[in-house]
C-alpha cells in the first residue's frame, strides 16, 4: 500500500516536469524555425552586400584601386545556442575580409612600416564597407546595449628591423596588452619613446587604427558595449613579402535578434498562424482520398512564380492528415506538376483507387472514395470563359508572346503599339490562335471535374478546391498573362459550369484576381479554409459545406478589403450536387 502511494505521488510530482518538457519542446521547435526564418533573411542580406562590395571596389578611382585580381569576402551569419531554460541565443557573425591573387605594386597593402588606415588601400575599403554595413544593411542588429566582440586581424611582413619606426603616439602608449602573435598569447607594450622595433608591434598598431576608424566613423557602435580582441601575424617571404600587410573585421554581435525571436514566437503561437499548432483529431477518414497540386515555380521565361504556393500545398497536407484523419499514403502531393504529372500521377492514382474501393454486390456497384482535389498555383481564361490550370511545363515554342527573345511581353515592356482596345497594361496577351494552343497545354476545371463522373468512376463525392486567379494576374495583382478579348467583342461568354458530379470552391470568380495574405505566407482561400478547420476542431465534421463557406468568404472579403485586395470566394456545383452541395459535409 505505502509503495503504491508512493508512486502515485511521484507520478504527480512529475507531472509539471513533463508539462514543462513538452512546452519547451514546443518552444524549440518554433525557435527553429524561426531562425530558419531569420537565417533565410541574413542569407540574402550577405547577397546583397557581397554584391555592393564588389561594386564599390570597382568603382574606385584610380588613385585607390584595387588590383584587379583581387577579391573580398563579406559574411554575415547567424550561429544559435540555447539557454539553460529553453530559450534560444541567436549571435550574428559578420565578417569583412580582402585578399589578393596577385600583387604587382604597394598601393593596396599597407607601405613598409606604415600602420595608418589611409596608409592601405585594401584596409581603407574594408573599413568604408564595414562602416555602411553597420549603419545601414545590419542597423537593426545593434540595438543600444549590446554586448558586441570585435576581433581585428592585422598582419605585417617578416622583414626584420634594422632601424626603429617612430610610433607619433596618436593611438595612445600601451603597457602590457594581451595580443595573440603568431597563435601565442602575448603582452604587448609600444609607446613614443620606445618607438616600434618589431613585426608584432606594427601589425598591433594596424590593428589599433581600424579600431580608431569604427570608434570615430561608425555610429552603430558608439550605442553597443564593446569587447575588442587583437590578432597580429607575421609572415616571413624573402620574395613575396608585400603578401602579407592584411587587415580582417570580425564583428560578433551576442543575443542579437532576442526581441524579435520573442515577438516571433509569441506570434507563432497565437491561433492567427495557421502553419503552427495544427489540430490533431482522434477522428478518422478513412474513406477519404486527396491530391494536392502545388505549383509555385513555372519554368517559362515570361511566367513568374507563384508566391508561398508550395507552402500552400504542404499546410493542406498536414491538415488533411493531423485535423481532418485522413491517412497519410492517401494524401498525394505533385509538386510543380506539368499537365502529364497532373493526369498520370493524380487523375488515374484516384480513378484506379476509386474502382479498387468500390464495394461490388453483383453487377452493381456502391461507391465508397470521397476525394478531394487541392490546387495553387496560375490560372488561365481563354475566349469562351473556360477556366483551366496552368500547369509547369508549358511548351512555348509556338507560343511568340512568351518568348522574350521574339516580341513576349512587348505589352509591359511597350516594344510594340498598344491597342486601343487594352484598358490595362498586361505582361502577356495572346492571340486567338496563341490562346489555343496555350489552352491545349493546360487542363480545364470542367475536363478535370469530368474525369471523375459518377457514371464512369465510382465516386461517392468530388471536391475541388483552387486557389488561384484566372484572369491574367498573378496574387500579387501583376498582370501576366490573357486571351486578346476586344472591348467591344459582344460574343456571348460562357457561363462557368460542371459536366460532372463535383462541387468547385474558387478563390475568386473567373474574372477576378486570387490575392496572397503575405503576413501568414499563403493564398487569402488557403488561408481562411486552415483557418476554419484550426477554429473549429473537431466540430469540423458537423458543418455542412454552406456553413464552412460562408464562414470563410465573410473572413476573406473582409480581411482582403482592408487590405485594398477585394477578393471574393466563389462555389459552383455540377450534376447531382447543382441544387444541394450545400448540405455536404467534409467526412458524410
Amino acid at each position: 500500500m505505502k509503495k503504491s502511494v508512493l508512486l502515485l505521488m511521484m507520478a504527480l510530482m512529475a507531472i509539471p516536469c513533463w508539462a514543462q518538457l513538452g512546452e519547451r519542446l514546443l518552444n524549440r521547435r518554433y525557435q527553429n524555425e524561426i531562425r530558419d526564418s531569420l537565417t533565410g533573411v541574413m542569407v540574402q542580406r550577405q547577397r546583397d552586400m557581397q554584391r555592393y562590395a564588389e561594386q564599390t571596389l570597382a568603382a574606385l578611382p584610380n588613385d585607390q584601386k584595387l588590383y584587379d585580381e583581387s577579391y573580398i569576402s563579406v559574411v554575415a551569419d547567424l550561429i544559435d545556442t540555447f539557454y539553460d531554460d529553453g530559450r534560444m541565443r541567436l549571435d550574428l557573425v559578420y565578417r569583412l575580409s580582402y585578399n589578393c591573387k596577385h600583387l604587382e605594386g604597394w598601393t593596396d597593402d599597407y607601405p613598409l612600416g606604415t600602420y595608418d588606415v589611409d596608409s592601405s588601400n585594401s584596409c581603407r575599403a574594408i573599413c568604408n564597407l564595414t562602416r555602411t554595413f553597420l549603419q545601414h544593411t545590419l542597423a537593426d542588429a545593434f540595438k543600444p546595449g549590446k554586448e558586441v566582440d570585435i576581433v581585428i586581424t592585422s598582419s605585417a611582413d617578416g622583414t626584420e628591423f634594422t632601424n626603429t619606426i617612430d610610433y607619433d603616439g596618436r593611438y595612445g602608449d600601451f603597457r602590457y596588452c594581451p595580443v595573440v602573435f603568431n597563435g601565442e598569447r602575448l603582452r604587448l607594450s609600444v609607446d613614443r619613446t620606445t618607438g616600434i622595433t618589431n613585426n608584432c608591434q606594427l601589425a598591433y598598431l594596424r590593428a589599433q587604427s581600424v579600431r580608431a576608424f569604427l570608434e570615430n566613423n561608425v555610429a552603430a557602435l558608439r550605442q553597443t558595449n564593446n569587447n575588442y580582441r587583437y590578432i597580429t601575424q607575421s609572415y616571413k617571404d624573402s620574395v613575396n613579402t608585400h603578401y602579407y600587410r592584411r587587415s580582417m573585421i570580425e564583428i560578433r554581435v551576442n543575443d542579437v535578434f532576442s526581441e524579435t525571436v520573442e515577438r516571433m514566437q509569441r506570434e507563432r503561437m497565437q491561433d492567427d498562424y495557421v502553419d503552427y499548432n495544427i489540430p490533431v483529431t482522434t477522428l478518422r477518414s478513412p474513406n477519404t482520398y486527396v491530391l494536392v497540386i502545388a505549383n509555385e515555380q513555372y519554368n517559362a521565361a515570361l511566367i513568374p512564380d507563384v508566391p508561398f504556393a508550395l507552402n500552400d500545398g504542404e499546410r493542406v497536407r498536414q491538415y488533411m492528415v493531423s485535423a481532418l484523419g485522413v491517412p497519410e499514403r492517401q494524401v498525394k502531393v505533385l509538386k510543380n506538376a506539368t499537365k502529364a504529372d497532373i493526369e498520370q500521377e493524380g487523375i488515374h492514382w484516384l480513378q484506379d483507387l476509386a474502382h479498387a474501393v468500390a464495394k461490388k454486390n453483383g453487377e452493381q456497384t456502391e461507391a465508397t472514395a470521397e476525394f478531394i482535389i487541392y490546387y495553387a498555383g496560375h490560372g488561365f481564361t481563354d475566349l469562351d470563359g473556360m477556366a483551366y490550370l496552368l500547369p509547369n511545363g508549358i511548351n512555348t515554342e509556338d507560343i511568340d508572346a512568351l518568348q522574350p527573345g521574339k516580341g513576349g511581353g512587348c505589352h509591359l515592356f511597350g516594344c510594340g503599339k498598344k491597342k486601343q482596345a487594352d484598358t490595362l497594361v498586361y505582361d502577356i496577351v495572346l492571340s486567338k490562335k496563341e490562346t489555343r494552343r496555350l489552352a491545349e497545354q493546360c487542363l480545364s476545371i470542367d475536363d478535370l471535374c469530368a474525369a471523375f463522373n459518377s457514371k464512369t468512376v465510382p465516386v461517392k463525392n468530388l471536391t475541388v478546391i483552387v486557389d488561384a486567379s484566372f484572369d491574367g494576374n498573378g496574387r500579387d495583382g501583376k498582370p501576366i498573362v490573357r486571351a486578346d478579348r476586344k472591348k467591344d467583342d459582344k460574343k456571348k461568354r460562357r457561363k462557368a459550369s460542371l459536366r460532372s458530379d463535383a462541387v468547385v470552391l474558387l478563390a475568386a470568380e473567373y474574372d477576378k484576381t486570387a490575392f496572397s495574405f503575405d503576413r501568414f505566407e499563403h493564398g487569402f482561400l488557403t488561408y481562411f479554409l486552415l483557418k476554419e478547420v484550426k477554429d473549429q476542431k473537431d466540430n469540423i465534421f458537423q458543418l455542412d459545406y454552406q456553413d464552412i463557406f460562408e464562414d470563410v468568404a465573410r473572413r476573406l472579403n473582409k480581411e482582403s478589403a482592408l487590405q485594398n485586395k477585394w477578393q471574393e470566394a466563389s462555389g459552383i456545383a455540377g450534376g447531382r450536387y447543382k441544387d444541394g452541395w450545400q448540405r455536404m459535409k467534409i467526412r458524410n
